[in-house]
């Protein structure tokens, strides 16, 4: 039987699949998405009736869950068993749906994708628990595990697929400290320092709907560093809510006063009330001035969208 990892490209999602495939012995194939491809990665799934999907630290938001779930009614109706684990916040009539489908869903709010694997799947040797409780530590903000910053940087070196692959089969062998991530994450963590740095120095700050500040920034490198510049942020700059915006999505933080899910629903995104997202569709100008290296313009359009979706209704 085929089996196939559909997981987020963090470090939760990668300890996800380097667990899964702990357990389970074999992977076929690994799919590293970002969420806004969610839909697309599930709708191209062509394994056959004798597979087996594991879908893992991701979840559906309202512009794309029709899609999802005809997708997934498709792969259960030939024969895949499909399993689902997330943290996020789902919405009850898609757990009702997917449930009626035939996914077998696991959706826990107070543990990470990882820690939901180990806990529902029954796992208990020691390098998965400890993988689990790392990627919680800085998935769910509490940072209570210095593994789980270290094991990130490493995770985040590279976009490559074969990179991901590669760290999720390492991980799953229990190399969660030996040189070669020594050396990976100081590498890493001296290329962050530049990134965060410049982060802090361009970001603003705006005050909207009458006394909640906002602090932005434009992103244009890939590297993993949005949760280390949103906490900066709101650090450095008193800030309830931190918006890092990129070219076609941006992603929300909060401390807690203000619930950036319901933030992102609005804007047909979604994750829950510290951490969340939504896809963005810049106008031609906008894509354009991004091209020439111009993003004052489209950050100014993005905050002014959240403004917009704070202020539209109370998301405490």
């Amino acid at each position: 039987m085929r089996t196939v990892v559909v997981t987020h490209t963090d470090l939760d999602g990668t300890a996800s699949a380097a667990i899964l495939l702990r357990y389970l012995g074999r992977i076929d194939k690994f799919l590293f998405i970002q969420p806004s491809n969610l839909a697309k990665a599930l709708s191209g799934l062509n394994c056959g009736n004798e597979c087996s999907v594991y879908v893992c630290d991701l979840s559906p938001n309202s512009s794309n869950f029709t899609v999802i779930a005809k997708s997934l009614s498709k792969l259960v109706g030939k024969g895949v068993t499909v399993w689902w684990f997330d943290h996020h916040v789902w919405d009850a009539n898609w757990i009702s749906e997917l449930g009626r489908i035939g996914v077998r869903l696991f959706i826990d709010r107070y543990t990470c994708a990882a820690g939901a694997v180990v806990k529902y799947l029954g796992i208990a040797d020691e390098v998965s628990v400890r993988l689990a409780r790392a990627a919680c530590s800085l998935d769910m903000w509490v940072f209570d595990d210095w593994l789980g910053n270290f094991l990130a940087r490493y995770v985040g070196f590279s976009k490559s697929s074969n990179w991901r692959r590669r760290t999720a089969e390492k991980l799953s062998l229990g190399g969660l400290f030996d040189e070669e991530v020594l050396r990976v994450v100081e590498e890493s963590v001296d290329r962050e320092l530049k990134i965060l740095s410049e982060a802090l120095r361009k970001s603003k700050v705006k005050e909207v709907c009458g006394g909640i500040r906002i602090a932005y920034y434009y992103k244009s490198v890939k590297d993993h560093v949005t949760s280390y510049i949103a906490s900066l942020q709101m650090s450095r700059f008193s800030a309830d809510v931190s918006l890092i915006c990129r070219k076609g999505s941006a992603s929300l933080r909060s401390r807690g006063s203000v619930n950036v899910r319901e933030v992102a629903k609005k804007l047909g995104g979604g994750g829950h009330e510290y951490a969340a997202g939504f896809s963005v569709r810049p106008h031609l100008l906008h894509r354009i001035l991004l091209y020439l290296g111009i993003t004052g313009p489209y950050t100014e359009w993005c905050v002014s969208k959240v403004e917009k979706a704070l202020c539209s209704g109370n998301s405490n």
